[in-house]
């Protein structure tokens, strides 16, 4: 018996338009919004079906590869959601990985943005034990129940986006506070 998987729409579209190199701001106005109003869409885990149809037509892909979209279908793989997904994996947090690492936190999640790993992240990545070269270009091990995979992946861009909103939010608190305390 398999539970069945709610897949976040708003997730999904932002992990797609990532993979496809697309620009935010000239897609946002490509689809008549603007950057804020687009990355509102990113949060949110339903879109209506005919804004959904505006929103993919502009990428351009159909409401079913919509759904059945998956990541690691494509060669080459995005080595930045591997890395998610290895790290899911061994149970490790991105922040531990950080500090093996020693480099922060917000690198550690640049790294998982990208696309394609530079030569000196590929040679600090194979430091941590379980993970190769070999990982990124050909992982057999990580394709395997990749609908669960895309449910994880779409899991770790909807966090992504609320802890972008959280970062937002409180920089605006403290220049409130600092024009208060002025």
């Amino acid at each position: 018996m398999s539970l069945p998987y709610y897949m976040h729409a708003g997730a999904r579209l932002r992990r797609i338009l990532r993979q496809q190199q697309v620009v935010i701001l000239h897609y946002a106005k490509k689809v008549g919004l603007t950057p804020p109003g687009l990355y509102r869409y990113f949060c949110q885990p339903v879109i209506k079906r005919k804004k959904l149809e505006v929103l993919l037509a502009a990428v351009p892909i159909t409401q079913e590869a919509f759904s059945q979209w998956g990541s690691l279908n494509t060669v080459p793989f995005h080595q930045g959601e591997l890395l998610l997904i290895f790290l899911a994996q061994q149970k490790i947090r991105e922040k531990q990985l950080a500090a093996r690492l020693n480099i922060t936190l917000a690198t550690m999640q640049e790294w998982c943005d990208t696309a394609q790993f530079s030569q000196d992240q590929l040679q600090r990545l194979c430091e941590v034990p379980g993970l190769s070269q070999a990982y990124f270009d050909n992982p057999e091990q990580a394709r395997k129940g990749v609908n669960w995979l895309e449910a994880y992946l779409d899991k770790c861009m909807e966090v992504q986006q609320c802890n972008r909103k959280i970062s937002t939010l409180e920089k605006k608190i403290y220049s409130l506070t600092v024009k208060k305390a002025g």
